[in-house]
């Protein structure tokens, strides 16, 4: 009878460890899977954080480029208009085979070389803007070349009247602003006085 009885009780802690088994591995499974898919939503969120990231980073890059260079093509043009000067300037040379002065006229669009004088020789001339440029001059107050940009072009057109010059008719003129903020004009060097390679350089002439 004890023995029977000693049967039965290891057959029943034999069955409660049989079903105790399976749930445990089950919980344990449950568990694992749950950390498993917590991590990845930790990654993905990890990754969409850094993406994000880098493009705002690379948009705000985009954006400081563009904006730099902005304002470096802005700060390189020097246009000027009709307005600044009441389309009517005079400028004046200093030195010898060179003329007198040019005065600018916007206003019946004429240009005028040595005005007031027996040398007084008038053209028609267009005013406009153009792409910068650089080109060199002779500094009017000490002679020195130097470079400049420029972006607004005077072209002389048909006599008018006066005394033929071809010289006056060698090139195109350039208004800018010098350092001190006035008008300066440049013109071809008439005096051509210069070697091969100043030939390029331009004549600086102040109001």
């Amino acid at each position: 009878m004890k023995k029977i009885f000693s049967i039965c009780l290891v057959t029943s802690f034999l069955l409660v460890g049989c079903n105790r088994g399976p749930s445990q591995e089950s919980n344990k499974s449950s568990t694992s899977e749950a950390s498993t898919t917590e991590s990845s939503e930790r990654s993905k969120g990890s990754s969409s954080f850094t993406y994000s990231a880098a493009s705002l980073s690379g948009s705000s890059s985009s954006q400081l480029f563009s904006s730099e260079s902005t304002s470096t093509k802005q700060s390189e043009v020097d246009t000027v208009t009709a307005d600044e000067f009441g389309g009517y300037a005079t400028f004046y040379f200093n030195g010898i085979n060179v003329p007198d002065s040019i005065n600018i006229n916007t206003n019946t669009n004429q240009i005028t070389f040595n005005a007031d004088t027996n040398n007084e020789t008038v053209y028609n001339f267009t005013m406009q803007d153009v792409p910068v440029k650089s080109i060199r001059i002779f500094s009017a107050e000490t002679n020195e070349i130097r470079t400049v940009k420029v972006s607004t072009m005077l072209s002389i057109g048909v006599q008018i009247s006066g005394a033929t010059n071809k010289n006056n008719q060698s090139g195109n003129l350039y208004l800018f602003h010098n350092k001190h903020g006035r008008l300066s004009l440049a013109t071809p060097n008439y005096a051509g006085n210069v070697s091969a390679d100043q030939s390029d350089v331009m004549l600086e002439v102040l109001q």
